[in-house]
């Protein structure tokens, strides 16, 4: 195709000599050929040379100037960068493709791998916390006060092992299905909150939501991101009173602005930064049961929408936790 569209203009030019405007044009014929094998690249190339440099002798007389030999070896020129442009453009299209191979072949093989390892890691788990059930239940009077204890810690080690192994392969599947959708966050709070309803109502706590926004995200993930705020604000509530939490959202330029602020025991500035990374964890599980996971859970949704999450809290005075979302995602 894009030698005969060579010849054809080489014809044209033969009886019609118009110096560099067609030397630009077989240029534009190997711009074509930016898909093809570099060995086709290369004999094209060199065929526009040669019918670019033949013109000037086959149509030379008196009437030729210099003009004419120098328009033709910038056409030659120009077809030459083009080849090495080309050639480089090639090059990393192909190296992009063996990138991108190679990366989902790793993520089949991390997939594979974490799959198998917590299968094999909840299986025994789940025979401890049997084992220990049935200890508890039917050799309680057996044991002494020791033996109680030392199978109470197996047991209850076991649960948040499990529970941890759960977070984990959560962690890992999140991003996998990356679907934008238009969501209206008030159905969305709302579905969390029945979600949320047993833990709400043991905690005696309130929500308040304002008229929240119609955003393009992913769906599941997005729910995932106010479960855990809302769990968090729940869970770190005031010590002498009952958990208030606020949901609203603010229209800025590009984005929405989102914050899930409560009455809680609030978070230390010096660990702002570090409260989003996994299994960051600032009080003990004797103390706050969890594994350290669900923050960070939070940071990698809000990366997965190109945007950013950060915390406002002091001591004993409560937190607020805010996220902006673009409004325009590609």
């Amino acid at each position: 195709m894009s030698s005969l569209a060579m010849i054809t203009i080489f014809m044209v030019d033969l009886y019609i000599p118009l110096g560099v405007a067609v030397g630009v044009m077989y240029v534009c014929c190997i711009a074509l050929l930016l898909r093809e094998k570099k060995e086709v690249t290369l004999k094209l190339s060199l065929l526009s040379t040669f019918l670019t440099s033949i013109i000037p002798v086959l149509t030379f007389d008196e009437r030729t100037t210099w003009m004419a030999f120098v328009n033709r070896g910038i056409s030659i020129l120009s077809i030459w960068i083009l080849y090495i442009i080309a050639v480089q453009h090639k090059k990393l299209n192909d190296e992009k493709a063996s990138y991108i191979k190679k990366l989902e072949q790793n993520n089949k093989e991390q997939e594979q791998f974490i799959y198998i390892t917590s299968h094999d890691l909840q299986e025994p788990l789940n025979t401890i916390s049997s084992f220990t059930s049935i200890l508890k239940d039917k050799y309680s009077s057996v044991l002494d006060e020791t033996g109680k204890k030392c199978v109470n810690y197996i047991h209850l080690s076991s649960q948040r092992m499990s529970t941890l192994i759960k977070d984990l392969l959560e962690y890992e599947r999140i991003g996998r299905r990356l679907i934008l959708e238009e969501v209206d966050c008030n159905l969305l709070v709302k579905e969390v909150l029945e979600d949320l309803h047993q833990k709400i109502e043991a905690n005696n706590a309130s929500i308040l939501i304002n008229d929240l926004p119609m955003v393009n995200v992913i769906k599941n993930e997005f729910g995932l991101l106010f479960q855990n705020l809302i769990s968090n604000a729940i869970k770190f509530g005031p010590i002498d009173d009952h958990p208030i939490i606020e949901i609203n959202a603010v229209r800025k330029q590009n984005s929405w602005v989102f914050s899930v602020k409560d009455n809680g025991i609030g978070i230390d500035q010096q660990h702002h930064n570090k409260i989003f990374i996994i299994f960051q964890r600032l009080h003990s599980s004797h103390e706050y049961q969890g594994t350290g996971i669900g923050l960070a859970h939070c940071k990698k949704i809000v990366d997965l929408h190109h945007g950013k999450i950060w915390v406002e809290s002091t001591l004993g005075k409560g937190t607020t936790f805010y996220f902006e979302i673009p409004t325009s995602q590609s």
